[in-house]
């Protein structure tokens, strides 16, 4: 059995969850509670961010859902070669 999980998935998860973290920061800096600042260039960091965790989300996904479908074929290619082996092994005669 084959891992459907990479190493491209897991940069994508961690990219994900490293911007989230940062977008959250930046969303509560701005916030009343975390300072009330008005910053324009620390508005748009905050939204950036987001739509990086977002994008980062969707990659993994995907990447991770491709991973999958590869996976999924190359069982069935050997599943199918074990079965043309065991038919061409059962016409074959035995040598004792």
């Amino acid at each position: 059995m084959h891992s459907t999980v990479t190493r491209a998935t897991i940069l994508w998860f961690v990219l994900a969850a490293v911007a989230g973290a940062a977008a959250v920061f930046l969303h509560l800096f701005r916030s009343a509670f975390g300072g009330g600042s008005n910053a324009l260039v620390l508005a748009i960091a905050a939204y950036s961010a987001t739509a990086l965790a977002i994008v980062s989300v969707y990659r993994g996904v995907m990447t991770a859902a491709a991973e999958q479908d590869r996976a999924r074929r190359n069982a069935e290619r050997e599943r199918e070669v074990a079965e043309r082996l065991a038919r061409w092994e059962g016409l074959r005669p035995r040598d004792r």
